[in-house]
C-alpha cells in the first residue's frame, strides 16, 4: 500500500511543489496530500491544529505563530528565498528594473500595475505600496495598481490575460506563469524577504524525514531555481 503524507505548503512554494511531488512520490512509493494555503490560511491551519506530517511555509508565519504557542515539537530548516520581482506579459519588451530608478522609469511607462490586495491573504501588495511611500513615489505607484483578490500567480495570470500590464510579486509567482515575461528581481530598497521554511511535526513518519531530506537535494534544488525560488539548503 502506497503511504500517504499530509503537506502544508505555501501559496510561493506551489509552482516548484507542483513538479517536486510527482518525482518523490515515484521514486519514494509515497502519496503527497498538499494543502496550499497563503500566509493568513497558513496561520488558520495553525489554529486549528492541522494535522500536517510535513511542509514549507513563509518563515515569517511561523516566526510569529510559534512565538504564540502554536506549531509547538516542528523541526525545520530554511529551504529557499522567493526575491520579489517585476513580471509583464510576454507579448511585451521586459524593462529594466535592477535599480530604483530604473524601476521609478518603468512604473511611469506603465499603465496598470497588478498587486495581490491583502484581503487575499497575503501583504505583499501593501508592503510594496509601503516601501514605494518610504521611498517618496507612493502617489505615483498608487494611481496604477489595479488590486486583485487573489495570491500572486492569479495576479500573473491576470497580467497574461490583459487584465492589467504589469506585476510585482514573489518572483516564483511569475516566472512559471505561461504568458507572463519575467523581468527580473526589484531593487534592494523594494524587497521583502519571503523565507521558505521547511518542517516537519516531531510525531511525524519516517516518510517525513525522505521527503525533507528530498527537498535539500539535488533534483528538488533546481527545480526551485527553475521557478525563481533561492535554494539556501
Amino acid at each position: 500500500m502506497t503511504d500517504q503524507l499530509q503537506f502544508l505548503c505555501a501559496g510561493g512554494f506551489r509552482a516548484a511543489m507542483d513538479l517536486i511531488a510527482p518525482q518523490f512520490e515515484a521514486s519514494h512509493n509515497m502519496r503527497l496530500a498538499i494543502s496550499y494555503a497563503t500566509p493568513a490560511r497558513t496561520r488558520e491551519y495553525l489554529e486549528a491544529g492541522f494535522p500536517f506530517d510535513a511542509g514549507v511555509i513563509v518563515a515569517g508565519v511561523l516566526k510569529k505563530a510559534q512565538a504564540d504557542g502554536l506549531a509547538p515539537g516542528v523541526a525545520t530548516f530554511k529551504l529557499a528565498v522567493s526575491p520579489v520581482g517585476y513580471g509583464v506579459a510576454e507579448a511585451n519588451t521586459a524593462p529594466d528594473i535592477s535599480t530604483l530608478d530604473a524601476f521609478k522609469r518603468a512604473l511611469a511607462a506603465v499603465p496598470r500595475l497588478g498587486l495581490s490586495d491583502p484581503k487575499a491573504g497575503t501583504n505583499l501588495g501593501a508592503e510594496t505600496l509601503a516601501h514605494a511611500e518610504r521611498l517618496g513615489f507612493g502617489d505615483a505607484m498608487r494611481e496604477k495598481i489595479v488590486w486583485f483578490e487573489g495570491p500572486g500567480s492569479f495576479v500573473s495570470a491576470a497580467v497574461a490575460r490583459g487584465e492589467a500590464d504589469a506585476v510585482i510579486t514573489l518572483a516564483s509567482e511569475i516566472a512559471p506563469i505561461p504568458g507572463i515575461r519575467f523581468a527580473g528581481k526589484l531593487a534592494p530598497e523594494l524587497q521583502t524577504e519571503y523565507a521558505m521554511q521547511a518542517l516537519a511535526a516531531g510525531n511525524a513518519p519516517a516518510a517525513a524525514t525522505a521527503l525533507m531530506d528530498y527537498l535539500r537535494g539535488p533534483v528538488a534544488t533546481d527545480i526551485m531555481r527553475r521557478v525563481g525560488l533561492e535554494p539556501v539548503a
